[in-house]
């Protein structure tokens, strides 16, 4: 499937309905009449065995009987009969068909035609939709293969530059369906069912190259494959598309949920989070979230770009307290305030009264309802000031009024930075949300969410500039660790340096076997006969002399029950800052580097950050900074800035070489000791787990 393939589904000449009925209420008829009642341009060819005419169309009994190849068949019969009919499909020429029908995967006993189905549909050369789907709007074209009632129970479907694709299709009409209520509309909606031929990342290539698309929302419960989203969302971007994503999956519970439905596990909503993020992805946490995404991401333009480190949001407001919760929430979104030029600052106090406050937020006042022009003067200040990125108007009262006296004066501000008009307890129907969207202007209903939607703009920039994925030829394959000596050898070929070690026998006495060691040492057993040592008590730090070494021995080969078990010692590393450096292999993204704080924290804490493998360093650094571990390591409470320089290029070449070890399904390193810059890095301990034959 390629996206000039989907194109048949967008922008059809004829529809064959596969299934079709004429009582109406039912799935089979309403397929009928959403592409009658919305004006379908082109030939609509309704098949049934039992019926000559619906809605007023010839029905044909067979496919074979139809007067020409239609471009998309729409198949709504039982399970059984639908392998059949994609063969039949094939034969007749069709090649793009969408199935309605349910009893597939979601169903053990469905299993089987499942796969019949996605065999008949390769042997024949069908690109199919679904099963248990609710199909595709493509609203400017007046294309809707769908039985949504979403559609069928309105007059006019309203466009917008906003799509949907979804795994769920219930989800997708509920999002549509709010879309035309809030006065914008859609311009398609695919739901993708249970993916047994296309999926919901084919659908999304094809989409954000329609011509009428600024943002893409993606439902998912899961991705196979899920890599192939990394040069869909740098096309995206090309085309000055915004994908955002909302995951299903985040609780153990929901993760249960997806499973029984999709019939696949979904990976840690962390891994999505992050990977998507470093794919220049956004990702939300709820349907109202995504909503406001798409209006957002689809009308308002990104910050303008200051250049200045003072620069940022500027809050105009009639209330001081508004304006100092929305500050509040600027800090919480983490979100820069301006801090005004002297001239803007000496503007302000020409124009203001004099009890005003001149600073950002600025506090209008109730002057604003004796002096008319205050509000459009302000905004003229603003627009021109150097530091203002984005805009926010914010009301306490009377904001429909202002909305009348003040509106185009708050549209020429928004047409010089994206702008946010703010109320408290109040609305604005859906004709004035869409006319000031179009301004570049967002009417929101609450400080809170004012800051959210600037927060979403911000993102988007964000976004815009993370760093190219790399492409570099892959490391020659290597075989898996198969012991601590090999293990070692693997991380010292990585640049991470293991710390200088032994492991004693229990016919060795450490005052010989330790001699070329430097004291203290740390005595643990092997990674391989305890995982977790700590917990048991199996690792003893600050070792001092070779006695000492040799009762602790002696000591862990009893706790253990492992008489001739070889004990680890090695020179003790504490000059440093703890992170664990891991790679998995089995995530829905294939394999990712994990780093975060290490040792006893990365449960404690879970300071992680995931990337999909290769990486770059420029990735490994901006991931860094996403972590609390960041501020450790340039330097806390007067210890040294560690060698982040030295810990990125090694975890580059980490990712690299467990990309070589394809045998090896998850291998950490914790913690690594990242000491002062310069100085490089020690790796303490390793724990690798290699594929069952």
């Amino acid at each position: 499937m390629t996206p000039a393939n989907f194109d048949n589904f967008l922008k059809p000449n004829s529809v064959a309905i596969i299934g079709a009925s004429p009582q109406r209420g039912t799935p089979r008829n309403t397929l009928v009449r959403n592409l009658q009642k919305h004006g379908f341009a082109g030939r609509i060819y309704p098949v049934s065995q039992s019926n000559a005419e619906i809605e007023g169309l010839t029905a044909y009994k067979t496919l074979a009987d139809l007067p020409e190849v239609p471009d998309v068949a729409m198949v709504i019969t039982p399970a059984e009969t639908v392998p059949g009919l994609i063969a039949e499909c094939g034969a007749k020429g069709i090649r793009n068909a969408i199935v309605f029908s349910s009893g597939f995967e979601e169903t053990e006993s469905g299993k089987d035609v499942a796969r019949r189905l996605a065999q008949a549909a390769r042997d024949h050369n069908v690109a199919l939709l679904g099963p248990n789907c609710q199909g595709i709007w493509s609203v400017r074209r007046n294309v809707l293969l769908t039985f949504s009632q979403a559609a069928l129970n309105r007059d006019v479907l309203l466009h917008s530059p906003i799509a949907i694709i979804s795994q769920s299709g219930a989800i997708a009409g509920a999002i549509a369906n709010a879309l035309q209520n809030n006065g914008l509309g859609c311009s398609y909606i695919v739901s993708v069912g249970n993916e047994t031929c296309l999926d919901a990342l084919e659908a999304l290539a094809a989409v954000i190259e329609q011509d009428d698309v600024r943002v893409v929302a993606l439902y998912v419960e899961g991705l196979d494959d899920a890599s192939r989203i990394f040069p869909i969302a740098e096309r995206a971007r090309a085309n000055g598309v915004q994908i955002i994503v909302l995951k299903a999956g985040r609780s153990a519970a929901g993760q249960q949920a997806t499973a029984s439905h999709t019939g696949k596990i979904a990976s840690s909503h962390a891994v999505y989070a992050d990977v998507l993020e470093q794919a220049g992805i956004l990702m939300v946490n709820g349907l109202q979230e995504v909503i406001t995404a798409m209006e957002v991401l689809a009308f308002l333009p990104n910050p303008r770009v200051s250049g200045d480190a003072l620069g940022g949001i500027s809050i105009m407001s009639s209330s001081g307290g508004a304006g100092a919760l929305l500050a509040d929430h600027a800090s919480e979104f983490n979100l820069p305030m301006s801090t005004f030029s002297a001239d803007t600052v000496e503007q302000l106090h020409k124009i203001l009264p004099p009890f005003a406050s001149k600073a950002n937020p600025i506090d209008l006042t109730g002057q604003v309802t004796s002096d008319k022009h205050l509000f459009r003067r302000t905004c003229e200040v603003l627009a021109a000031d150097p530091r203002t990125e984005a805009a926010v108007v914010q009301f306490a009262g009377s904001g429909q009024r202002h909305m009348k006296d003040d509106g185009e004066a708050f549209k020429v501000l928004a047409g010089q930075v994206p702008t946010v008009i703010s109320f408290v307890a109040d609305n604005m129907g859906p004709a004035v949300r869409r006319e000031f969207l179009e301004a570049g202007a967002y009417l929101s209903s609450d400080p809170a969410a004012t800051m959210n939607v600037l927060s979403l703009l911000y993102r988007r920039q964000h976004a815009l500039n993370v760093p190219a994925l790399p492409h570099r030829a892959a490391l020659p394959p290597r075989a898996a660790p198969t012991d601590w000596a090999s293990t070692m050898a693997y991380l010292e070929d990585s640049g991470v340096t293991p710390a200088k070690w032994l492991v004693l026998t229990p016919e060795d006495r450490a005052e010989k076997a330790c001699a070329g060691l430097r004291y203290p040492l740390v005595v643990k057993v092997l990674p391989s006969d305890s995982e977790h040592k700590t917990e048991l008590g199996l690792v003893k730090l600050r070792v001092r002399t070779a006695q000492e070494v040799d009762a602790i021995a002696h000591d862990f080969r009893q706790k253990m029950g492992k008489p001739s078990a070889g004990i680890l010692v090695q020179e003790m590393a504490d000059d440093g800052v703890e992170v664990v450096l891991s790679c998995l292999r089995n995530t829905d993204f294939g394999p990712v580097l994990a780093i975060g704080s290490g040792g006893v924290a990365v449960e404690l804490y879970r300071d992680i950050v995931n990337i999909a493998l290769p990486t770059t360093k420029a990735h490994v650094v901006n991931a860094l900074r996403k972590l609390k571990l960041w501020t450790v390591l340039q330097g806390f409470r007067g210890k040294p800035a560690a060698d982040v320089d030295a810990f990125a290029e090694a975890a580059v070449q980490f990712g690299d070489m467990f990309l070589a070890a394809s045998s090896v399904n998850e291998f950490e390193v914790n913690p690594v000791i990242v000491l002062p810059k310069g100085q490089g890095l020690v790796a303490v301990d390793a724990l690798v787990t290699v594929e069952s034959a």
